[in-house]
């Protein structure tokens, strides 16, 4: 299994499958030791990037990403299949068509692709940075309607292929095309909100200022506090608000309660212990705050679908 913790880890990964980083017009490209397998890159993959993509995996492939930041991919694929879950009884298949990726909160999720397999696609990538280094107001239920409403669809929009077409064929260069890309970014971002408001059965909800520091004081006390996690009404002491209104900006923001959110945390927390290999299972389940392994045991089967020995194991296997 291999595992991809940021974008610096992915570029690794596809050195580490014999690609050769070489500058291209207004980007950079991987090229593979197969006929004509590439990735190629335009823009700033930190924040909005477009990617063109023609390769075969070498092997079966088990790949747990498991970023820290939030993102949206909007893949334009012309062949090949990749599956995705974070649960194995709850899988995503992204076949032919125009698909589209909500990466919302920090539970990993894995991607399971055959060896053999051509894949063929063209993708947009939006970052939580580039949201805010360019400040679009995203209303703070904006990940949970994306999530629920154009993550693992099989989307209608024009606006996006299009996008991608003028990026491939734009014949500008060096701070020309930056400058450009950046407006590109900008409308494809706008398409992209637009899309998500069209189809959210539910009115977009704003937290205060106040509300927001709240809500990630909380989460930075959680994360901090793992093995001896506060109460929520501990929780709420400390950063002001009622519980009501805690519960309320954690489910805007993140999508979950905040017993689902420490939940996610602690099993995040648990995979890296489990990869590292120095602790012994019981122990991983006492460091990220269960102290009686069998319910950690039932936690972790009921998040992955498989037991953390077998987990374990796959994360052994590189």
């Amino acid at each position: 299994m291999i595992t991809i913790h940021s974008i610096e880890d992915m570029l690794n990964f596809y050195a580490s499958l014999g690609g050769v980083r070489k500058d291209s017009i207004n980007g950079f490209c991987y090229m593979f030791p197969r006929r004509n397998s590439k990735v190629r890159f335009w823009g700033d993959l930190h924040g909005f990037s477009v990617a063109d993509a023609d390769f075969t995996y070498p092997q079966n492939t088990i790949v747990r990403t498991q970023f820290s930041h939030r993102y949206i991919g909007v893949g334009l694929s012309e062949q090949g299949e990749i599956e995705t879950y974070a649960q194995k009884n709850h899988s995503l298949h992204f076949g032919e068509g125009v698909n589209c990726f909500v990466f919302d909160s920090p539970v990993p999720f894995f991607m399971k692709i055959s060896g053999g397999q051509r894949l063929r696609f063209r993708g947009l990538y939006f970052q939580e940075e580039f949201f805010t280094d360019n400040q679009i107001p995203l209303y703070d239920s904006f990940w949970r309607d994306a999530k629920n409403t154009i993550n693992g669809s099989d989307l209608h929009a024009p606006e996006l292929v299009s996008i991608y077409r003028r990026v491939e064929q734009c014949n500008m260069t060096g701070l020309g095309f930056d400058t450009w890309l950046k407006g590109i970014g900008l409308e494809a971002a706008g398409h992209l909100i637009s899309l998500v408001q069209q189809l959210s059965q539910q009115q977009p909800v704003y937290l205060d200022n106040g509300e927001i520091h709240a809500v990630e004081q909380a989460k930075k006390i959680i994360e901090t506090n793992l093995k001896h996690t506060p109460t929520i009404l501990e929780i709420c002491k400390k950063v002001g608000v009622n519980k009501n209104k805690l519960q309320e900006g954690f489910r805007l923001t993140e999508g979950k309660s905040v017993a689902e959110y420490t939940r996610t945390l602690r099993m995040k927390r648990a995979l890296d212990l489990l990869e590292n290999g120095t602790l012994s299972i019981a122990e991983v389940a006492e460091t990220v705050g269960y102290h009686g392994i069998s319910n950690f045991y039932a936690v972790f089967q009921r998040t992955f679908g498989s037991t953390p020995a077998a987990i374990q194991k796959m994360l052994g296997a590189k």
